[in-house]
């Protein structure tokens, strides 16, 4: 990956995957005997208040480690990656240390842009959208995820363009029956991945409702 800055996290069960959800909304993890559905995590961009320093290539990696790590002090920006994983494990009022441990060590985790942001509110600009293109390519090439998903609307409208329209994905049953978001398809040497955006967990986030989403994404 020689494009890539700063390494995906990839849990060691990743290639297990998730194979679906039970009656009430929590995830069923993939087996040796049974595979499930890779899924991939892409996230915008890093801040870095000291570049220098701090863009190093393992930045990702340490983040996911230091949220996982039960010692580390609390901090705000810890908050999106709870919330989102509240949704993706579904079912679960308090999230234990060891729900979040098999969660994260089923999935993948990458920061799309390359190039560290100045200060936690900046925002990328077009050119760094499009120089990171390639590393994304060779991330998807090298992982092989089935799913992505993209954290915010900023991210997905500026993800490249290459590709299909799927069509949408409506939640089928329960409170959230009619709720649909748009999807987007890669082909990556002759395989299909599926793009999925969601609201970015660090704002107006409801975990019930994107839980219903990734229940019906796994079951397609």
């Amino acid at each position: 990956m020689n494009n890539v800055k700063f390494k995906p996290w990839v849990g060691d069960k990743y290639a297990l995957g998730i194979i679906g959800y039970d009656a009430n909304g929590k995830v069923i993890y993939g087996t040796a005997s049974q595979l499930g559905k890779k899924i991939l995590v892409l996230g915008e961009s890093h801040y870095c208040a000291n570049p220098e320093t701090e863009a190093t290539a393992f930045l990702t990696i340490d983040i996911i480690a230091d949220i996982l790590n039960p010692d580390s002090e609390w901090e705000a920006y810890k908050n999106t990656y709870t919330k989102f994983i509240k949704s993706l494990i579904g079912g679960i009022a308090d999230l234990e240390q060891n729900d979040k441990e098999n969660a994260w060590k089923h999935v993948g985790f990458y920061n799309y842009v390359q190039t560290p942001m100045s200060g936690a509110r900046v925002a990328p600009t077009a050119e760094d959208f499009k120089n990171s293109e390639k590393a994304f390519f060779e991330v998807l090439q090298t992982y092989k995820p089935d799913v992505v998903i993209v954290w915010g609307n900023r991210l997905y409208n500026n993800l490249p363009k290459g590709g299909k329209q799927l069509d949408d994905l409506t939640i089928s049953t329960g409170r959230f029956s009619g709720n649909s978001t748009e999807m987007w398809n890669y082909n990556v040497c002759g395989k299909d991945i599926t793009v999925m955006p969601i609201t970015h967990p660090s704002a107006a986030y409801s975990t019930r409702l994107f839980n219903s989403f990734f229940r019906e994404l796994i079951s397609k």
